[in-house]
């Protein structure tokens, strides 16, 4: 009887041994399935903070206070305004295109090639007719840069008030199937009120500081006035990164000319060579006398190379046609392309510079500064291809 009941205890011992482990195995599984559970809806949690952050970061990022962007104090605002234009609509690019005053036109581009910028600048200001802003389509013969698509569609509005100037902003895409929004024209415009104020004070357009004065014996601008219509000039080229030139010329022997031929005549040499001036230069250009028989010609948007050709316009008008009493006359010319250490006395000076190297090489030649040696190369030139009809040529 005592060995049943020791039998007994022993299986009920291990009956209980047994559903102890089970009980232990169950309430560990229970845990880790509570465990899992509370990982899935942390991770589930974890994750949606993390949209709810980004999208309120990409919130904050498109409209965030234009003020804080800096503008007003931005040294290029036109380009500071295409990239945030760019930023702001997701495009690929953006252009902007200004013509007042004397109708000298500024181009600035964000991620444009040459011969796109060529393109749309030919098709000039379109009629917004009360409109914010319009958006515009592209047949695809634009010729894109190699690995790129072309330019598709656009969303153009105007950038400065109608009685500044003509002028557009926009901003293109490559995408075929994209099409802007009312959230993209209402971000647009907020940022062109933003941008206004500080391109219109950069440009000079409400109000010319320089009131150009004429030379009496040439009727060119007179020396008076080339300090100022070049500082304004210099401003306007880098506010839109287009190069200027300047080419300064000076008439070769004049002293002897003027003890040769008398110095009433050496004057009318001096006018027939301003009217020669006039008849090779185009209207973007500014003519100077400078005095004596040193003249200079400030050329927006052109290079060495292109006011090296103009000299050569000249040069070859007086060899053709000589000037009445005073024969052949001659000319030397010094030429200078802005760069970016340039204030206009340094500009001025290496215009200078090398027009008294060219004298001293020889008489009736031209010396281009720096030769434009190792200087990046602007977006493109500027040139007159009709009357009143201006684009940006590479």
């Amino acid at each position: 009887m005592t060995t049943w009941i020791a039998v007994a205890a022993l299986v009920l011992a291990g009956l209980a041994i047994v559903l102890f482990v089970l009980a232990i195995r169950r309430l560990l599984s229970r845990q880790a399935n509570v465990t899992e559970t509370m990982l899935r809806r942390y991770d589930d949690r974890l994750a949606g903070f993390a949209q709810v952050l980004t999208d309120a970061l990409a919130t904050l990022q498109s409209s965030r206070p234009l003020a804080t962007l800096e503008l007003e104090e931005d040294p290029e605002p036109m380009v500071r305004a295409l990239e945030l234009a760019r930023e702001r609509t997701s495009a690929d690019g953006a252009i902007a295109l200004v013509t007042g005053g004397k109708g000298t036109p500024i181009v600035a581009t964000v991620g444009l090639s040459e011969s796109e910028t060529n393109h749309i600048a030919r098709m000039g200001f379109p009629d917004y007719r009360g409109a914010r802003a319009i958006e515009v389509g592209f047949a695809g013969d634009l010729a894109a840069p190699e690995g790129e698509t072309p330019v598709r569609s656009g969303l153009v509005m105007p950038l400065l008030p109608e009685d500044e100037a003509q002028s557009l902003l926009g901003v293109l895409t490559r995408d075929g199937s994209r099409r802007f929004s009312e959230e993209d024209v209402d971000g647009l415009a907020a940022l062109v009120d933003k941008a206004r104020p500080p391109i219109s004070r950069a440009l000079n357009l409400r109000e010319a500081d320089v009131v150009p004065e004429l030379d009496m014996l040439t009727d060119l601008l007179d020396r008076q006035s080339f300090p100022e219509v070049l500082e304004r000039e210099l401003l306007r080229a880098r506010l839109a990164h287009y190069p200027l030139a300047l080419l300064v010329i000076d008439v070769d022997r004049l002293t002897w000319l003027n003890a040769r031929i008398g110095i009433v005549a050496a004057d009318g040499v001096l006018l027939e060579l301003a009217n020669r001036l006039r008849s090779v230069t185009h209207r973007l250009d500014y003519a100077f006398r400078l005095g004596g028989g040193r003249f200079a010609i400030v050329r927006p948007g052109s290079e060495g190379g292109d006011a090296s050709k103009l000299y050569a316009a000249i040069r070859d008008e007086l060899a053709a046609n000589p000037i009445a009493d005073a024969g052949a006359v001659s000319v030397s010319g010094g030429i200078a392309e802005l760069e970016v250490r340039d204030d206009v006395d340094s500009f001025v000076a290496r215009a200078e510079a090398a027009l008294t190297e060219a004298k001293h090489v020889r008489r009736g030649s031209v010396v281009v500064s720096g030769a434009g040696a190792g200087r990046p190369k602007a977006n493109g030139t500027l040139h007159e291809i009709a009357p009143g009809d201006v684009v940006l040529e590479g």
